[in-house]
């Protein structure tokens, strides 16, 4: 098989086989006018030249004939791509002892238990509770909203701000 060269049917790239049989004879080392005359384009995998914009990357998207008159092949097979938006990065989780281990070098440690105490997740299972119960904690939940809400709650029980709470999370260790 030779990756350089192709035919495109129905949006399908095939690529061309080592040796073509052209006329009844058998060529082994096919140069481009071999492969032309059997039908064969040249084919271009590379990707954009342009950097994609922040925030997002190049996909491929299948295949396309291509006219340029400015390129040394003038018609070939080209690969085409898609920008795409990157996936969010993975939730943060953070084992309670982690999380216990950080509240009490910082002196925090009462008053999140008091916090905790007296915060409501739903019903009547308070935080404290919940935290109690629960294997680990991961970001986001159990939604962006209220979790944002969690976070403002503690900053304003431990007399911090939102960033200084953002910042102690993004120092205590995460698992995996």
């Amino acid at each position: 098989m030779n990756r350089n060269f192709g035919r495109l049917t129905e949006g399908e790239l095939t690529y061309a086989p080592s040796s073509l049989v052209i006329d009844g004879h058998t060529i082994l080392n096919p140069t481009a006018e071999s492969y032309a005359a059997a039908g064969y384009l040249p084919v271009d995998t590379s990707e954009p030249s342009e950097p994609a914009p922040e925030g997002y990357h190049y996909e491929p998207r299948g295949w396309e004939i291509f006219d340029d008159d400015s390129s040394p092949v003038s018609r070939h097979i080209r690969r085409v791509w898609e920008i795409v938006a990157n996936a969010p990065p993975p939730a943060r989780r953070w084992t309670k002892l982690a999380i216990e281990t950080a509240l009490a070098q910082a002196d925090m440690l009462d008053a999140m238990d008091a916090f905790l105490a007296q915060t409501t997740i739903v019903g009547k299972l308070t935080a404290a509770r919940a935290f109690s119960r629960c294997d680990y904690i991961e970001e986001g939940y159990p939604d962006a909203e209220k979790w944002s809400a969690l976070l403002d709650g503690a900053a304003n029980a431990l007399g911090k701000s939102r960033e200084e709470i953002d910042a102690f999370l993004d120092a205590i260790p995460t698992e995996g």
